[in-house]
């Protein structure tokens, strides 16, 4: 069983508890709920590629590595509370972070075999961009008449886009090496979990503050098991209809 796993069970399970806790107690809010943050994506990661290709009747090796910057994000989700505790939001977040990009080639020597020269790939820059729409079971705990702390499990879907070498050109009897960038793209399907705390300051108007976890990964042609997202944190706005 993986940490996600785990972390679903338990959340499912608090729900579950908590949500019947709070029933009982008669929560009294709106049942139209909107969340508005900003955060932090909080992990930086790296990416590696490795490709070959014939030159002069030998073979060229190239190595490299992306880097995948952590930073802010925005996320917006909205929802329904179908009974007093639990409720169904949908969400999208949006993140995006400019790393780089570098490698490494072993190039073969036009006029001597077996001579190969090691040639450094420059820096580039490397955007990365990722797209999360997301759909959560929420349970709502009251804690005072002001405060509440709501659990939320569900699927997510995270499209990302990456920028990498893909290819390089070798100029005709050198052993220059001019890269090639490309962004790839496809959608990770995994779970978002999370707790998020409010406080509101008047019945329909307050704040929060909230952590959780996308999980989910990608395999790009030239980049696979990329991961997505990962662990959150972020403040923002609450609104209760």
């Amino acid at each position: 069983m993986n940490t996600t796993t785990r972390i679903s069970l338990l959340l499912i399970g608090c729900t579950l508890a908590f949500g019947s806790r709070a029933a009982a107690q008669g929560m009294t809010e709106g049942k139209i709920f909107i969340n508005v943050n900003g955060g932090a994506q909080t992990q930086s990661r790296s990416v590696e590629n490795s490709f070959n290709l014939p030159v002069y009747g030998q073979t060229a090796t190239v190595n490299t590595t992306a880097t995948i910057p952590s930073g802010g994000f925005f996320d917006l989700s909205a929802g329904y509370k179908v009974m007093p505790s639990i409720g169904i939001a949908v969400g999208f977040s949006t993140f995006s972070g400019t790393g780089s990009v570098a490698g490494k080639a072993s190039v073969p020597s036009p006029i001597f075999f077996n001579r190969p020269a090691s040639v450094d790939i420059p820096e580039s820059p490397a955007e990365h961009k990722e797209r999360s729409v997301y759909v959560l079971l929420v349970g709502f705990v009251p804690v005072t008449d002001k405060v509440d702390v709501a659990l939320s499990i569900g699927p997510a879907f995270t499209r990302i886009e990456q920028s990498l070498i893909t290819a390089v050109s070798i100029p005709a009897g050198t052993q220059n090496v001019n890269p090639t960038l490309q962004t790839q793209s496809a959608t990770a399907k995994g779970i978002n979990v999370g707790v998020d705390l409010s406080y509101m300051f008047v019945p329909h108007v307050g704040a929060g503050a909230f952590m959780r976890y996308i999980s989910g990964s990608v395999d790009l042609d030239s980049a696979p098991n990329l991961k997505a997202a990962g662990f959150q944190v972020g403040v923002g706005g609450r609104l209760r209809f």
